[in-house]
């Protein structure tokens, strides 16, 4: 259940009544990771709903593992996961809360990135179309307001994948999760489209899973266009109408 029903009391123009409306449900989820014993590596506050998606794309996006095939099996039972996996030597010992805000908050150690390598390119007609294209299937946002999202596109403009979550974060780990999933690591013809800004840890992710084009409809951070030069992505920003911004290597755009 992504939707919850709350009683409110709305104020307008000075007068009030009791009414209902839907939040959009935010709820820990616990992935553990087992091998010989089983222990919590990490407390995600997320939208429930995908919840083998968003694991194996976190622990992808942690280094944990690599691809579907260093996963024996994933058991789940209500805000609990569980991964079993065939080596656990990139495990630090550790326990993360994750909010639905911050991804990556209060880790010692950024992720270390490879160079994408890939020649393909996106026409400008395509990139202006993605923020209504996502729009018309964020079914959650629709009913709630309180959802990010992030779609998965092919070159031309056709959806693959779309996922909503409190955590625009937990959006692209369901992204990365889903390719790993059906085995299309790494993503080196696709769009990734979010619904808000582009931080470190959204543009970082798209990387990882080889994502070459990478577009918002609002502001990219300084460190986001930095590792998004270094790491030969294309980072859009400020997609409105028919206008955007590309905030590195502009020749993937005709």
């Amino acid at each position: 259940m992504q939707v919850s029903k709350v009683n409110l009391v709305k104020v307008r123009d000075g007068h009030q009544e009791v009414d209902e409306d839907y939040v959009a449900v935010e709820e820990p989820l616990d992935i553990t990771i087992c091998n010989q014993e089983c222990r919590t590596f990490a407390i995600v506050m997320r939208t429930p709903g995908n919840d083998q998606e968003l694991s194996l794309g976190f622990l992808y996006s942690e280094g944990v593992i690599d691809s579907l095939d260093d996963v024996i099996k994933v058991k789940q039972e209500l805000n609990r996961i569980e991964i079993y996996l065939r080596d656990v030597k990139k495990i630090e010992s550790r326990q993360i809360v994750v909010n639905s805000s911050c991804g990556v908050c209060g880790r010692a150690l950024l992720y270390t990135l490879d160079i994408l390598s890939t020649s393909t390119t996106v026409s400008r007609n395509v990139i202006v179309s993605l923020p209504d294209k996502l729009r018309e299937k964020q079914n959650v946002f629709n009913v709630t307001g309180g959802l990010h999202a992030a779609g998965l596109f092919t070159r031309d403009g056709e959806l693959q994948f779309l996922f909503e979550d409190v955590g625009r974060h937990n959006a692209v780990d369901k992204i990365v999760g889903k390719l790993i999933m059906e085995r299309k690591l790494p993503a080196s013809s696709s769009i990734l489209q979010v619904s808000g800004r582009l931080g470190y840890e959204i543009v970082s992710k798209a990387i990882m899973a080889g994502i070459p084009v990478i577009s918002g409809i609002s502001a990219p951070t300084s460190y986001a266009v930095r590792i998004a030069e270094s790491s030969g992505a294309t980072l859009i920003g400020f997609v409105r109408g028919k206008s955007f911004n590309v905030y590195s290597h502009p020749e993937r755009i005709s």
